[in-house]
């Protein structure tokens, strides 16, 4: 072979690589950013129809939709996700929010595509599209190939780190189902948090019997997420006013975002701590585990709006059920398990 052709495909095997890791992380620091992910991982008041759902009809629309998803054929999971996403335009500011959730799915999607893709034996690809029960690891006959790996670079690194020597379309189709069955129940999620505050939520989960204690460390994460983001921000702004790759290009700025991001998870952590010793001290004060069970002042109720949601769960259970017995079940990557093929399902 040509070594300048050999030494592209090198240079361009080495970028498809790095796309997978870095296209997530660009999204991540340059589009969404510290701000972004605090917006969407705080509770911030409003009037519209999530905001005045019960915590309990929130947790069973999560519940649901991740239930659906995940026994149901990849595009169920598609169409769940980009209209729970749409819903995102009732929030407060929803122009915004639907914004930065319609960045985090693009960059959840290429993470887990990408980080599926590659690693999909082949063996597992032949039985789950086609049928095809094979026990030669390097027979991919019915698979499509899209890119070879060279061998330099396979040989050297990608074949330690689980690649296959070949990119097939069925692998993309692959990563694809899993990314979409991720995607719903997150979304969905952000809306729990987004609409509902750690007390609202705490109440909630103790009304259907939920473990205290759960309960609790459930609670302490919703409030202490948002303020990850708001501490790790704060000390990336400090960096940067403080000259931190004040004469870096445009394009150097995201690996100096990068550098203040990681740098400052130790001063981050440090103020979190502090934080925790108040929580832990105002558990204390408040006689948490005194007695069984808590009182509230303000009681859990059920609005209009609270049954009109379980009508659309209910509608979604059974279009789950009825899409089962219409074929439109979980499908490829799940196929291979369980099955009666004795070929290997790593290598």
């Amino acid at each position: 072979m040509d070594p300048l052709l050999l030494f592209g495909e090198n240079i361009f095997s080495l970028l498809l690589f790095l796309f997978g890791l870095a296209a997530p992380l660009v999204v991540l620091l340059t589009i969404i950013g510290l701000t972004g992910l605090r917006e969407v991982t705080r509770y911030e008041k409003n009037d519209t129809i999530y905001y005045r759902l019960s915590p309990i009809t929130k947790i069973g629309l999560v519940v649901t939709i991740t239930a659906v998803a995940a026994v149901t054929t990849w595009w169920v999971g598609l169409f769940l996700s980009l209209g729970t996403l749409a819903t995102y335009l009732s929030l407060k500011e929803g122009k915004r929010k639907f914004a930065l959730g319609s960045f985090i799915c693009f960059s959840s999607t290429i993470g887990l595509l990408w980080s599926e893709a590659p690693i999909v034996p082949y063996t597992f690809l032949e039985y789950a599209v086609y049928g095809v029960c094979v026990t030669n690891l390097s027979n991919i006959t019915n698979l499509t190939p899209v890119w070879t790996w060279p061998q330099p670079v396979y040989g050297h690194f990608l074949f330690y780190i689980g690649y296959q020597p070949v990119l097939t379309q069925e692998a993309f189709y692959y990563g694809l189902q899993i990314a979409v069955r991720v995607l719903a129940p997150t979304v969905a999620s952000l809306i729990l948090i987004m609409t509902s505050t750690p007390s609202d939520v705490l109440r909630a989960l103790r009304k259907i019997k939920m473990p205290v204690q759960i309960i609790f460390a459930l609670v302490v994460a919703m409030r202490t997420v948002p303020r990850i983001f708001d501490a790790l921000n704060t000390a990336v702004r400090v960096q940067f006013m403080r000259g931190y790759g004040v004469n870096a290009s445009r394009p150097a700025k995201l690996f100096y975002m990068a550098g203040a991001a990681l740098t400052g998870i130790v001063p981050a952590m440090a103020f979190l701590f502090r934080g925790a010793r108040n929580t832990a001290i105002s558990a204390d004060t408040r006689a948490f585990r005194a007695f069984k069970d808590r009182t509230y002042l303000k009681p859990v109720t059920f609005s209009r709006a609270d049954y009109l949601m379980w009508g659309i769960i209910a509608l979604m259970v059974v279009f789950a059920v009825v899409a089962n017995f219409e074929g439109f079940g979980r499908s490829i990557y799940y196929a291979a398990l369980g099955s009666s093929c004795q070929a290997p399902v790593t290598g």
